[in-house]
Protein backbone atom coordinates (compact mmCIF):
# COMPACT_ATOMS: atom_id res chain seq x y z
CA UNK A 1 0.00 0.00 0.00
CA UNK A 2 1.29 3.46 -0.98
CA UNK A 3 0.64 5.06 2.41
CA UNK A 4 2.62 2.42 4.27
CA UNK A 5 5.73 3.27 2.26
CA UNK A 6 5.68 6.76 3.78
CA UNK A 7 5.53 5.30 7.28
CA UNK A 8 8.58 3.16 6.63
CA UNK A 9 10.75 6.05 5.48
CA UNK A 10 13.14 7.55 8.01
CA UNK A 11 12.09 11.20 8.41
CA UNK A 12 12.42 13.63 11.25
CA UNK A 13 8.96 14.66 12.35
CA UNK A 14 8.77 17.73 14.52
CA UNK A 15 5.89 17.35 16.96
CA UNK A 16 4.43 20.18 18.96
CA UNK A 17 4.56 17.94 22.02
CA UNK A 18 8.39 18.10 21.78
CA UNK A 19 8.79 21.73 20.91
CA UNK A 20 7.41 24.75 19.12
CA UNK A 21 10.70 25.27 17.32
CA UNK A 22 12.11 23.68 14.17
CA UNK A 23 13.86 20.41 14.91
CA UNK A 24 13.00 20.75 18.60
CA UNK A 25 15.40 23.70 18.86
CA UNK A 26 15.50 27.42 18.38
CA UNK A 27 16.51 28.37 14.85
CA UNK A 28 19.85 29.57 16.25
CA UNK A 29 20.49 26.11 17.73
CA UNK A 30 19.31 24.10 14.71
CA UNK A 31 21.88 22.13 12.75
CA UNK A 32 23.13 23.86 9.58
CA UNK A 33 21.12 21.48 7.36
CA UNK A 34 17.91 22.12 9.34
CA UNK A 35 18.50 25.88 9.38
CA UNK A 36 18.89 25.90 5.60
CA UNK A 37 15.73 23.89 4.96
CA UNK A 38 12.49 25.73 4.19
CA UNK A 39 10.02 25.42 7.06
CA UNK A 40 6.44 24.20 6.79
CA UNK A 41 3.76 24.55 9.46
CA UNK A 42 1.28 21.66 9.49
CA UNK A 43 -1.98 22.62 11.22
CA UNK A 44 -4.25 19.63 11.82
CA UNK A 45 -6.01 18.56 15.01
CA UNK A 46 -5.84 14.86 14.06
CA UNK A 47 -2.51 13.46 15.31
CA UNK A 48 -2.23 10.76 12.64
CA UNK A 49 -3.04 13.13 9.76
CA UNK A 50 -0.60 15.70 11.15
CA UNK A 51 2.16 13.12 11.42
CA UNK A 52 1.59 11.82 7.88
CA UNK A 53 1.55 15.35 6.43
CA UNK A 54 4.76 16.17 8.34
CA UNK A 55 6.43 13.10 6.86
CA UNK A 56 5.36 14.00 3.34
CA UNK A 57 6.60 17.57 3.92
CA UNK A 58 9.97 16.23 5.09
CA UNK A 59 10.23 14.08 1.97
CA UNK A 60 9.54 17.23 -0.10
CA UNK A 61 12.52 18.95 1.53
CA UNK A 62 10.85 20.91 4.31
CA UNK A 63 11.57 21.03 8.03
CA UNK A 64 7.99 20.48 9.28
CA UNK A 65 6.49 21.70 12.54
CA UNK A 66 3.11 20.34 13.62
CA UNK A 67 0.32 22.12 15.48
CA UNK A 68 -2.67 20.23 16.83
CA UNK A 69 -4.88 23.17 17.74
CA UNK A 70 -5.67 26.75 16.83
CA UNK A 71 -3.77 27.97 19.90
CA UNK A 72 -0.63 25.96 19.07
CA UNK A 73 -0.75 27.08 15.44
CA UNK A 74 -1.17 30.73 16.42
CA UNK A 75 1.79 30.53 18.80
CA UNK A 76 4.02 28.83 16.21
CA UNK A 77 3.01 31.27 13.45
CA UNK A 78 3.55 34.27 15.73
CA UNK A 79 6.98 33.12 16.98
CA UNK A 80 8.42 31.58 13.80
CA UNK A 81 8.67 32.34 10.11
CA UNK A 82 7.38 29.60 7.80
CA UNK A 83 7.90 29.14 4.08
CA UNK A 84 4.65 27.21 3.62
CA UNK A 85 1.58 26.27 5.67
CA UNK A 86 -0.86 23.37 5.40
CA UNK A 87 -4.18 24.01 7.09
CA UNK A 88 -6.99 21.66 8.05
CA UNK A 89 -10.28 23.56 8.20
CA UNK A 90 -11.60 21.74 11.26
CA UNK A 91 -9.64 22.62 14.39
CA UNK A 92 -11.91 21.62 17.23
CA UNK A 93 -13.63 24.74 18.58
CA UNK A 94 -12.06 26.91 15.87
CA UNK A 95 -12.41 26.81 12.13
CA UNK A 96 -9.95 27.29 9.34
CA UNK A 97 -11.38 30.72 8.54
CA UNK A 98 -10.42 31.91 12.03
CA UNK A 99 -6.88 30.64 11.44
CA UNK A 100 -6.74 32.42 8.08
CA UNK A 101 -7.88 35.65 9.75
CA UNK A 102 -5.15 35.23 12.36
CA UNK A 103 -2.51 34.60 9.69
CA UNK A 104 -3.65 37.72 7.85
CA UNK A 105 -3.46 39.69 11.10
CA UNK A 106 0.20 38.78 11.64
CA UNK A 107 1.07 39.58 8.03
CA UNK A 108 1.65 36.02 6.82
CA UNK A 109 2.89 35.85 3.22
CA UNK A 110 3.64 32.11 3.11
CA UNK A 111 1.86 29.96 0.53
CA UNK A 112 -0.99 27.96 2.07
CA UNK A 113 -2.43 24.58 1.15
CA UNK A 114 -5.83 23.81 2.60
CA UNK A 115 -6.25 20.14 3.47
CA UNK A 116 -9.76 19.27 4.52
CA UNK A 117 -12.47 16.69 4.73
CA UNK A 118 -15.13 19.42 4.96
CA UNK A 119 -17.96 19.65 2.49
CA UNK A 120 -17.18 21.46 -0.79
CA UNK A 121 -19.34 24.49 0.14
CA UNK A 122 -17.30 25.08 3.31
CA UNK A 123 -14.03 24.77 1.39
CA UNK A 124 -15.32 27.17 -1.28
CA UNK A 125 -16.38 29.73 1.35
CA UNK A 126 -12.98 29.42 3.03
CA UNK A 127 -11.17 29.95 -0.27
CA UNK A 128 -13.25 33.08 -0.89
CA UNK A 129 -12.41 34.37 2.59
CA UNK A 130 -8.70 33.73 2.02
CA UNK A 131 -8.83 35.59 -1.28
CA UNK A 132 -10.57 38.54 0.41
CA UNK A 133 -7.75 38.57 3.00
CA UNK A 134 -5.12 38.56 0.23
CA UNK A 135 -3.61 35.32 1.52
CA UNK A 136 -1.60 33.13 -0.85
CA UNK A 137 -3.75 29.98 -0.88
CA UNK A 138 -2.28 27.82 -3.62
CA UNK A 139 -4.75 24.95 -3.59
CA UNK A 140 -7.10 22.80 -1.59
CA UNK A 141 -6.65 19.08 -1.08
CA UNK A 142 -9.52 16.79 -0.13
CA UNK A 143 -9.20 14.21 2.64
CA UNK A 144 -8.45 11.37 2.39
CA UNK A 145 -5.29 12.83 0.92
CA UNK A 146 -3.53 11.37 -2.10
CA UNK A 147 -0.03 11.40 -0.62
CA UNK A 148 1.73 11.45 -4.00
CA UNK A 149 -0.27 14.51 -5.06
CA UNK A 150 0.45 16.21 -1.73
CA UNK A 151 4.16 15.50 -2.15
CA UNK A 152 4.03 17.00 -5.64
CA UNK A 153 2.22 20.08 -4.31
CA UNK A 154 4.80 20.63 -1.56
CA UNK A 155 7.69 20.16 -4.02
CA UNK A 156 6.14 22.53 -6.55
CA UNK A 157 5.61 25.25 -3.93
CA UNK A 158 9.13 24.78 -2.57
CA UNK A 159 10.58 25.12 -6.08
CA UNK A 160 8.53 28.28 -6.77
CA UNK A 161 9.10 29.89 -3.37
CA UNK A 162 12.81 30.69 -3.24
CA UNK A 163 12.60 33.61 -0.83
CA UNK A 164 13.55 33.23 2.85
CA UNK A 165 10.82 32.39 5.37
CA UNK A 166 8.05 34.93 4.97
CA UNK A 167 5.43 34.44 7.69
Amino acid sequence: MKEQAYWELDFRVVETERSAKVGGQDAAQASPSEAAMPRLLVIDDDYLHRKIICRVAAKAGYAPAGAGSYEEAAKLARENAFDCISLDLSLGQHGGTEMLEYLHGIGCKAPIIIISGCDPATVHDTLRAAKALNLDVRESVVKPVDLDMLLYSFERIRAQHHTPAAA
